[in-house]
């Protein structure tokens, strides 16, 4: 239960719990197979499995009971996706100044916000 958030966890303790470094670097590992040609779908593909395999990732292997840390984690891995681009750049959705403002915003309020959350549900 390493990546369980403890009631005593100092920011930097939360924030690096809430952030699933893991499913970023199977991302990061994987987009680097995929040919510029494939990447529409390709990475849209593994973004969407990477989404669903974190929760599952989170709960049974790294044993996190809190659900709400679970669907913070899960969230943190959309805003991660967006502020690097991800597939949102192939549907015209991605602008960087947004990207780059929610990604500030996400990482310096949610852990904020977590520190007064249960942390065992």
């Amino acid at each position: 239960m390493a990546r369980q958030i403890k009631t005593t966890e100092d920011y930097m303790g939360r924030l690096l719990k809430l952030i699933p470094s893991e499913m970023v670097a199977a991302y990061m590992a994987i987009q680097g197979f995929i040919p510029e040609e494939g990447a529409k779908v390709g990475l849209s593909i593994i973004s969407l499995v990477i989404l669903v395999l974190t929760p599952l990732y989170l709960k049974f292997i790294q044993e996190v009971e809190s659900n709400t840390q679970v669907a913070i984690s899960t969230l943190s891995f959309i805003v991660w996706l967006y502020g690097i681009g991800g597939p949102f750049v192939y549907f015209n959705v991605h602008e960087p100044w947004i990207a780059s403002a929610v990604l500030l915003l996400w990482t310096t309020f949610v852990p904020q916000f977590f520190s007064t959350a249960q942390t065992s549900e």
